[in-house]
């Protein structure tokens, strides 16, 4: 779960026109390390701004210029502006998250909140799989974004972890419940349609993730139709679309 620097760091990268820097930081996290020496300004001391980042985009950091590297780093000091009784930042140091899952499914109990910029947060890292070629990663991360929405409306209802066991539609069923959106619960039948067809995309999405995805190997006899960029953009999209309206119906009922 990235931490406030991270989420500041990234927001100005953004603004700062810098959108290729702030996506490398996506599921990042930072420590401030204090030495015990003191800084220019009075009562500040020297500080290590340390980021650990996810495999695949920690290989992309290790190869930016140092001109980036700088704009990273003038960055973090509008974080922490040299003064006094202030931390000062002298160096990043920038470490691989050795811990961390490139496909694991996110505990929302880690969570204070998902919002938009989590989702597209998500959508970005499927998008990048997609034009990295990787349609069957593109698809694991689909499958997870939708789950972690759930997860995060399941147990934000219900104030405890869900004990979930890897059923997506068991999942989504539950999570629609809890929203009203159970298609036999509207009379309107052009509603029904649409919730009902929900269902079907979720099953789909099951089934294409547990037979095509990265997350299960192939015996050598086993042939399958191979997943392509259609597929993939197809399947990033409706789980963007299902994870925002998911969202919007929960802050709907939170804030009725």
């Amino acid at each position: 779960m990235e931490d406030e620097d991270i989420k500041k760091l990234k927001r100005i990268l953004e603004y700062n026109g810098r959108r290729d820097l702030s996506e490398l930081f996506i599921n990042s996290i930072s420590y401030l390390d204090q030495t015990n020496t003191f800084g220019s300004r009075w009562n500040s001391w020297i500080c290590y701004l340390e980021i650990k980042s996810p495999l695949k985009n920690q290989v992309l950091i290790d190869k930016l210029s140092d001109e980036d590297k700088k704009v990273i780093f003038d960055a973090v000091l509008q974080i922490y502006p040299s003064r006094n009784n202030e931390p000062e930042i002298v160096e990043i140091i920038y470490l691989p998250n050795f811990e961390q899952s490139e496909d694991e499914t996110i505990d929302t109990k880690e969570l204070d909140r998902i919002s938009f910029e989590y989702i597209r947060d998500q959508i970005k890292k499927c998008n990048k799989k997609i034009i990295e070629e990787d349609f069957e990663g593109s698809i694991t991360n689909a499958r997870t974004l939708i789950e972690s929405i759930c997860l995060f409306i399941i147990e934000s209802k219900n104030g405890y972890k869900y004990d979930y066991d890897g059923n997506l539609l068991r999942l989504y069923k539950k999570t629609s419940e809890i929203l009203n959106m159970s298609p036999q619960k509207h009379d309107n039948e052009s509603l029904k349609q649409i919730l009902s067809g929900i269902i079907s995309i979720i099953n789909g999405v099951t089934g294409l993730r547990n037979s095509h995805s990265d997350s299960h190997g192939s015996g050598p006899l086993k042939k399958e139709y191979k997943i392509d960029q259609r597929h993939a953009v197809l399947t990033v999209n409706v789980a963007k679309t299902i994870s925002e309206y998911l969202f919007l119906s929960f802050e709907k009922t939170t804030s009725a």
